[in-house]
C-alpha cells in the first residue's frame, strides 16, 4: 500500500514538473520526486542492503539539490546586481 501512495506522489510531481513555467520551480518538484524514488526502494527492497542503496541515493540527491539551489541563487544575484 505504501510503494503505491508513493508511486502516486511521484508520478504527480512528475505531472507538475511538466506543467511548472519556472525552472525554480520544476526544480522543487524534482527534487520531491528523488526523495520519493529513494523511499520507494527502501519500500522495495526490504534488505539491509536495500537499506544502503536507498540512503546512498537519498544522500546523493540531496547533494544535488543543494547544487541546483546555489546555482539557482547565484543565478538570480547575478541577474540582479547587473
Amino acid at each position: 500500500m505504501l510503494i503505491e501512495i508513493a508511486g502516486i506522489i511521484i508520478v504527480f510531481m512528475a505531472l507538475r514538473t511538466l506543467i511548472a513555467r519556472d525552472r525554480s520551480e520544476r526544480m522543487l518538484y524534482l527534487n520531491a520526486m528523488s526523495f520519493g524514488i529513494s523511499a520507494l526502494i527502501a519500500l522495495y527492497i526490504q534488505t539491509p542492503f536495500g537499506a544502503i542503496i536507498a540512503i546512498t541515493y537519498f544522500v546523493a540527491s540531496t547533494i544535488s539539490s543543494n547544487a541546483i539551489a546555489y546555482s539557482i541563487g547565484r543565478i538570480q544575484e547575478e541577474i540582479t546586481v547587473k
